[in-house]
C-alpha cells in the first residue's frame, strides 16, 4: 500500500508539473549554474544505480562554457529522467555516453545509450504523455509514461529543446539544447 501511494503521489506531482508548464505558470528559479558541475553531480547520483546493473557512464564535457542562467533543479530533473530511461534500455556491460558541447549560442547535452534504439514509429511519439515504446510495460517496470513529456516541457521552459533519435552506431540519443545566457532576461 505504501509503494502504491508513493507511485500515485509521483504521478500526481508529474501531472501538476505538466499542467503548470502547459499554462505557462511553471516558475523556474534560474541562477548562474556551472553546467559541467551539474552534469558531474547528476552522474554521481546515478552511478550507484548504474553500477548495480553493470553499466558504465562515460562523459566528455566542454569546460569552456560560462555559467548558464538555468534552474539547476529542473535541469537535473531532465538529466535524471534521461539517465533513468537509458539505464532501463541499456544491457548490462554496456556504456552510456554523455557529452556537453556548444554550438553558437547553445549548450548541447547529448546522452547516448547502448540499447536497441527507438522504433521508427515511436520516434515522433516518444515525448507524448503516457506513451510507452513497449506497451506491455507498467508503472512499476516502465514508469508513468510522463517523464519524457515533462523533460521536454522543462527544456522548453528554459527556451531550449529536447529531441530523440537513433544513433548511427546503435542505441538512442537524447539531445538537450539550452541557450547560453549568463544573465536573467529583463
Amino acid at each position: 500500500v505504501l509503494e502504491q501511494n508513493r507511485l500515485l503521489s509521483h504521478i500526481v506531482e508529474d501531472l501538476r508539473t505538466l499542467t503548470l508548464a502547459d499554462s505557462g505558470e511553471l516558475r523556474l528559479k534560474k541562477k548562474p549554474t556551472d553546467i559541467n558541475q551539474l552534469i558531474r553531480n547528476t552522474i554521481a547520483d546515478i552511478q550507484p544505480q548504474a553500477d548495480r546493473v553493470n553499466i558504465s557512464i562515460n562523459s566528455d564535457l566542454d569546460g569552456t562554457l560560462p555559467p548558464l542562467m538555468i534552474d539547476p533543479l529542473r535541469i537535473q530533473q531532465i538529466l535524471h529522467n534521461l539517465f533513468q530511461n537509458a539505464l532501463r534500455y541499456t544491457p548490462a556491460g554496456e556504456v552510456l555516453v554523455i557529452t556537453l558541447t556548444h554550438l553558437g549560442e547553445n549548450a548541447i547535452i547529448s546522452l547516448q545509450d547502448s540499447g536497441p534504439g527507438i522504433p521508427e514509429e515511436a520516434v515522433d511519439r516518444i515525448f507524448d504523455r503516457f506513451y510507452r515504446v513497449d506497451g506491455s510495460r507498467n508503472r512499476e517496470l516502465g514508469g508513468s509514461g510522463l517523464g519524457l513529456a515533462i523533460a521536454r516541457k522543462l527544456a522548453q521552459a528554459h527556451e531550449g529543446t529536447l529531441s530523440a533519435a537513433n544513433h548511427p552506431d546503435g542505441g538512442a540519443v537524447f539531445t538537450l539544447t539550452l541557450p547560453i545566457t549568463t544573465s536573467p532576461k529583463s
